[in-house]
């Protein structure tokens, strides 16, 4: 019994009186060669007879084997939901479709899980259909309640980034403007803070104090760095806007002029001078075709 899968048990449970291979494959929806080896598997198995009949006819019959298998089915059909029972489902929830891949995902036996889906669906939290010999398994509205649906997995936490002693010493210092703003708040204040580079792991008291220097060192230099861009940046604000010499402007205002009267001399007698320099092209070839014919 142990050989018993859900399948053998579906097919089972479809036998009746008047069942015959030749028939026997439009009731699971599979064809006759697929049915037919199903059918002898489980007559090896030594749950069914076949036998053959006037006609052709080959009737399939249970064996008491087949008849205990669906008496032990009914009974642990009416038992109440167990541990496997949930399992069962929430595999299903989470994707599994068929026996094979339920059982890998739970590895039991296949007889116990057999009798255990025939459970679920007889109680109506499942259903299964059979196609070209293989059985497929659908959860119905009552089994995904039960399930509690599938749950959300929550995105892996962003891991901290270290602080560093940079982070604490503008931290103090945007902590200095804020009391400077409210001072009545620093007067009350009367415990002095810790330099902000006091808590940070790795670092004695030389170390502190060299760090902090060196920072102050730094900030002396970007300061630095600042005030002569500014300085640049204004003088050269200063030689953009310096007002021009009466000479200046005189020069610049003679040489506009002249700028403009050449504009008009071109653009006003443009044509003509393209007509001289055709004339003179064609005079020019006239000559040079007398030229050739006398030599």
């Amino acid at each position: 019994m142990d050989e018993l899968t859900f399948l053998d048990l579906a097919i089972l449970k479809k036998i009746d009186a008047e069942s015959s291979v030749e028939k026997f494959g439009s009731i699971i929806n599979t064809s006759f060669f697929e049915t037919a080896n199903l059918l002898g598997t489980i007559k090896i198995k030594g749950y069914i007879n076949i036998e053959s009949s006037v006609g052709g006819i080959s009737r399939v019959m249970l064996t008491d084997a087949g008849s205990s298998i669906l008496q032990v089915a009914e009974q642990k059909s009416k038992e109440p939901m167990e541990p496997l029972d949930y399992a069962i489902l929430h595999a299903l929830a989470s994707g599994a479709k068929d026996p094979e891949s339920i059982q890998k995902s739970l590895n039991v036996r296949n007889a116990d899980l057999a009798y255990h889906l025939n459970k679920l669906i007889v109680q109506g939290f499942m259903d299964y259909e059979i196609r070209a010999a293989k059985a497929n398994f659908v959860l119905t509205e009552h089994g995904f309640n039960i399930t509690g649906a599938v749950r959300v997995q929550k995105p892996p936490a962003q891991p901290k980034q270290p602080i560093t002693l940079a982070d604490f010493v503008e931290k103090e210092a945007q902590d200095k403007e804020s009391a400077g703003s409210f001072p009545q708040q620093a007067q009350h204040s009367q415990q002095p803070s810790a330099p902000p580079w006091a808590g940070l792991p790795g670092l004695d008291k030389e170390g502190q104090k060299e760090e902090a220097q060196h920072i102050a060192q730094e900030a002396k230099k970007d300061d630095g760095r600042k005030e002569k861009e500014s300085a640049k940046q204004e003088e050269k604000h200063k030689k953009g806007h310096r007002q021009p010499s009466p000479e200046e402007a005189k020069r610049a205002e003679l040489w506009r002029r002249r700028l403009s009267k050449l504009e008009y001399y071109v653009l006003e007698y443009a044509p003509y001078f393209l007509l001289f320099l055709v004339v003179l092209g064609i005079f020019l070839g006239a000559i040079y075709l007398s030229l050739s014919k006398i030599a």
